[in-house]
C-alpha cells in the first residue's frame, strides 16, 4: 500500500514522464549533432554503433557548470537508448515503493541478452561517468552496467 505522499510523488513522475520521453528523440539527435556526430538521427536506431564516438566525444569534454545538467540528461537517453535497442527493452517509471528506484525513469522489459527484470537507471550512469575524472570511459562504464544486470541477481 502507497502513501499519499508517495501516490503524489507517482503521480508527478508519470506525468514528467511523458513530457520526458517525448523530448527524447530530437533531443538526443541534437546532443549527437552538437558532438559533431554524422548522421546524427541514426542513433535513434543504432545507438550501440554511436557508442565509440559519444565515447571519444566525452571522453576529456570540460562541462560547463550551466550545461551539467542538460549533458547528464542527453548522456541518459543515449544510455537509455542503448540498451532499449541492444536488448528489446522499454522505458518505463518505476512503480514499487520497495524499489530503491521508486519514480525513476528506467529501462528494463529486456528481451534479449540480459534477464527480463534486469533494470538500468539511465540518469545514474550518467551520473556516474560525468563524475569519473578525465579521461572518462563511457564504453568501460557501459559495459560494467551490462555485466552487473547480466550476473545472476543483478540489475
Amino acid at each position: 500500500m502507497q502513501s499519499r505522499e508517495q501516490e503524489q510523488l507517482l503521480q508527478q513522475s508519470q506525468a514528467g514522464f511523458d513530457a520526458y520521453y517525448d523530448a527524447l528523440g530530437a533531443a538526443l539527435v541534437n546532443f549527437v549533432e552538437r558532438l559533431g556526430i554524422q548522421p546524427a538521427h541514426e542513433v535513434l536506431t543504432n545507438a550501440a554503433e554511436y557508442l565509440p564516438y559519444i565515447d571519444a566525444a566525452m571522453r576529456t569534454i570540460v562541462i560547463r557548470d550551466e550545461s551539467w545538467q542538460w549533458v547528464k540528461t542527453m548522456l541518459g537517453y543515449f544510455i537509455g537508448e542503448y540498451f532499449v535497442q541492444g536488448h528489446a527493452g522499454c522505458w518505463y517509471v518505476e512503480t514499487r515503493p520497495e524499489s530503491p528506484y521508486f519514480c525513476r525513469y528506467m529501462v528494463g522489459g529486456f528481451e534479449h541478452g540480459l534477464p527480463a527484470d534486469a533494470a538500468i537507471d539511465p540518469e545514474a550512469l550518467a551520473l556516474a561517468f560525468l563524475g569519473q575524472s578525465v579521461p572518462r570511459e563511457l564504453a568501460t562504464l557501459m559495459a560494467d552496467a551490462q555485466a552487473r544486470c547480466a550476473a545472476p541477481g543483478g540489475g
